[in-house]
């Protein structure tokens, strides 16, 4: 599935609303406060960082397309932690901040676009455009990633399914309306 605009904004839209009540109803279930979660907008007018992404070989449509409208995922307490970076961070990482390739048992280039509270990075492939990757923590050399023990996996096989799947995680720890 390729993401559209309008399949953002409406993504966006839910999540939006689903981190609001996420939080809200987060220190009744735990018993202490929550830290900031949140879906942010993109800044209007968009960053010139996106503009940039979007004319560097090899970044998926998808992740321009993302970007367009979403500026940042900050869910802390939803699992270990999940978050998917601004834009300008995507940008800094193909610049050589963050890993572009991947060896070991899978060999790709990728576009790090996100992380989880336990030190994995979330990976776009660059070669298909579309196969999401989790990266545990491993080595890594200038911008090569080497898979270590625990091998990286793939965990979605659009950008869509992925989101999908964080917006069905994210709902799942929200108290059903009365």
């Amino acid at each position: 599935m390729t993401i559209t605009g309008e399949w953002v904004a409406h993504w966006l839209g839910r999540m939006e609303g689903y981190a609001n009540a996420f939080t809200e109803q987060f220190e009744a279930k735990f018993g202490y406060p929550p830290d900031e979660n949140f879906v942010s907008r993109a800044a209007e007018p968009l960053p010139p960082a996106l503009d940039e992404l979007s004319g560097v070989e090899g970044v998926p449509q998808d992740l321009v397309n993302f970007y367009r409208q979403v500026g940042e995922v900050s869910l802390p307490d939803l699992e270990s932690g999940f978050f998917i970076q601004p834009v300008d961070r995507t940008l800094s990482g193909i610049r050589g901040d963050l890993p572009t390739r991947i060896t070991g048992g899978r060999d790709d280039s990728v576009v790090v676009f996100g992380s989880d509270g336990g030190g994995a990075l979330y990976a776009l492939s660059s070669a298909d455009g579309s196969t999401v990757y989790r990266l545990p923590p491993a080595r890594v050399e200038g911008s090569v990633y080497t898979e270590g023990p625990l091998p990286c996996e793939v965990v979605a096989t659009t950008l869509a399914d992925h989101l999908t799947t964080l917006e069905r995680e994210l709902k799942s720890h929200l108290d059903p309306t009365p």
